[in-house]
């Protein structure tokens, strides 16, 4: 947040990150009480993982873009900008284990897990808009003037072009996304819904979005932000089918399901990589169409398995614990 002053100038994207910050606080409150959790969880946890993220996401963007910098001074000059979001999720993660542990586990981690998934993002959303000001997380130069407006666009200073708004892109989806999730949480009422839908759809969208940017992260030849995302859709998405297979005894729509996902994945990485090969246009478009594939594999594959375990569920008796951390049976 100390990005809300650079050089005693107010800085209005540091202001919308500021905000984005609070409104997932407030949120994640919000959504503690609904599902009736122990909010003194999220009071502990909150100052040291806004902290510690904010750290996360600084040490990660200096790590991967040391290139940038001349003195090692300048990488800790805060007011300079440059932080990573999975820097950040990587930091709220640790400080949430961290203090499970602490506590001798006395209260579970999946509900504090769905709470900050279910926050994160209308606040990624409001973080994304910031960009307007920084003008930053642009895509390629617009050649129609017909296209060259504001939500399509938007012009860049640094290089006096229009470029495509992809930060409003993922703005949108990421509120899409958070009604989803929410809808999909009260409709299925069960711990985990949340997290996984935010992991499996918000890395999906976000390995797509990361092709457009032309201000991404690069580790050799590849975006590290990119990698990172479709990496972790595929390991949810084996962890979720090796649990699938465990439940239930093999059926051949579950072969289909991981042919269609590894066609899917197989498509769009040779899309990236071959991306100037014939037309941009189309590889953009081949690689969209994969990525919801991908997700639309794994929420399949989520919600196959929660099917095959209602009835196992259905039958537990309600849990009362006094250093229960959820008010609800599962």
């Amino acid at each position: 947040m100390t990005q809300i002053l650079k050089s005693g100038i107010f800085s209005l994207h540091g202001f919308f990150i500021a905000a984005a910050i609070v409104l997932m606080i407030f949120y994640a409150f919000y959504y503690a009480s609904q599902k009736k959790y122990d909010s003194g969880i999220l009071m502990y946890i909150t100052p040291p993982a806004v902290f510690v993220g904010f750290f996360g996401a600084r040490l990660m963007y200096v790590t991967v873009c040391d290139q940038l910098y001349i003195e090692p001074a300048d990488k800790w000059r805060l007011t300079d900008g440059g932080y990573a979001l999975f820097g950040a999720a990587a930091g709220v993660l640790i400080v949430a284990v961290a203090f499970w542990l602490i506590t001798k586990r006395k209260f579970k981690l999946l509900p504090v897990f769905d709470t900050l998934c279910a926050s994160a993002p209308i606040a990624i959303a409001m973080g994304r808009m910031g960009s307007i000001f920084s003008q930053d997380c642009l895509g390629d130069t617009v050649d129609s003037e017909g296209l060259r407006f504001f939500p399509i666009a938007m012009f860049r200073q640094a290089d006096n072009s229009y470029h495509y708004a992809v930060f409003f892109y993922e703005a949108l989806f990421c509120v899409g996304m958070f009604f989803f999730i929410r809808y999909a949480d009260k409709t299925i009422n069960r711990h985990g819904v949340s997290s996984y839908l935010f992991t499996i759809l918000y890395c999906g969208g976000r390995s797509f979005f990361e092709c457009l940017r032309d201000d991404s992260m690069y580790v050799g030849f590849v975006k590290i932000n990119q990698v990172i995302s479709i990496l972790t859709v595929i390991g949810f998405f084996a962890y979720m089918c090796v649990k699938l297979c465990k439940r239930t005894k093999f059926k051949w729509r579950y072969l289909i399901l991981y042919g269609v996902f590894t066609l899917a994945f197989v498509t769009a990485f040779f899309s990236q990589f071959y991306m100037y090969s014939e037309s941009k246009t189309w590889n953009t478009v081949q690689i969209m169409i994969c990525c919801i594939v991908m997700m639309a594999a794994s929420v399949f594959a989520g919600i196959e398995y929660l099917r095959n375990t209602k009835i196992k569920t259905e039958k537990k008796p309600p849990r009362k614990t006094e250093d229960s951390y959820i008010g609800i049976d599962e």
